[in-house]
């Protein structure tokens, strides 16, 4: 029942995408598209620019992009190199579902031109907070394709962590002590928590290993670290991706003293008073049982 609902919401937003594309009335068209967006204010003279862009090409390609650009009146070295990463990550999403598309080519050729269906959506969420000084963005972006001739859509996660102050991109590692034990932390917290909502114990033991792969999907808030899992990971791709968040409380002993959430540990309330959260952010934690976070339709 789980699967069949899943798919029948896929299938109506992959029709719904085609009807609103004013393209597909005439697929021969390559690369049209518009853009639209949204703004949120960030900081100072900072907002986020929240894009929308589709794109359209052969055979029957509809790409639906929305992007995080930020905007400032004043020079700022962070927020361009943040800017350029964010549309690179978005190109190099579209560049790889263009290829599945050409590795497909024969099995579309069997297909009737009017059933082929090669659409890929990208999404995304942000968290903000100012930690000391420093002003940290924090974006998870959800990529959800289907080419045809496949059995089934994919989905997929990538994040990007940039501290706009110093410009430079921030690794997990950069949160903890060197040579501390925080990945064995995260691993005990994550199959914990997932142990309760799911039943796969050999699997989710397995998704969250103690490795820097398991914790690869990881995003900073106020209140802790976001993990995300990828279907498939820890639980059957029915339960969808799996998010579960990490509070600092968890990681006080490991988190380094200069690290870029070490402010949250000591002024708790200056994090939670000093952000921006967009999208699933808002109010995600973790999926409740046999649910999906979807990018498109939000929680099934």
């Amino acid at each position: 029942m789980i699967k069949s609902i899943h798919w029948s919401v896929l299938i109506s937003f992959f029709i719904s995408l085609a009807a609103f594309s004013p393209s597909q009335a005439n697929p021969a068209d390559e690369d049209s598209g518009l853009e639209d967006s949204m703004t949120f204010h960030v900081y100072d003279d900072v907002d986020l620019v929240s894009t929308l862009k589709f794109e359209y090409g052969r055979p029957r390609i509809i790409i639906k992009s929305v992007y995080p650009q930020l905007v400032s009146e004043t020079d700022h070295a962070g927020v361009d190199t943040f800017n350029e990463m964010a549309l690179q990550y978005v190109k190099d999403e579209i560049a790889l579902f263009r290829e599945r598309v050409k590795d497909h080519a024969e099995a579309q050729k069997k297909i009737p031109k009017d059933k082929i269906t090669n659409n890929l959506y990208i999404d995304y969420n942000t968290s903000y907070i100012k930690s000391k000084r420093d002003h940290i963005i924090s974006i998870r972006f959800s990529i959800q394709g289907y080419v045809g001739g496949t059995a089934e859509p994919y989905h997929t996660h990538r994040v990007l962590n940039y501290n706009l102050d110093k410009n430079q991109a921030i690794e997990l590692s950069d949160l903890f002590i060197p040579g501390s034990n925080y990945l064995e932390i995260l691993s005990r917290y994550t199959r914990f928590d997932l142990a309760r909502r799911l039943k796969n114990s050999s699997r989710i033991a397995d998704g969250t290993l103690p490795v820097p792969e398991s914790f690869a999907n990881w995003n900073i808030k106020p209140t802790g670290i976001v993990i995300t899992f990828d279907e498939n990971r820890v639980a059957p791709d029915v339960y969808g991706a799996q998010t579960v968040l990490v509070p600092y409380s968890a990681l006080s002993e490991v988190i380094a003293p200069d690290s870029p959430v070490a402010d949250c540990i000591a002024h708790r309330s200056r994090c939670l008073s000093n952000n921006l959260l967009t999208g699933g952010f808002i109010d995600e934690a973790a999926n409740t049982n046999h649910g999906r976070f979807n990018p498109i339709l939000g929680k099934l």
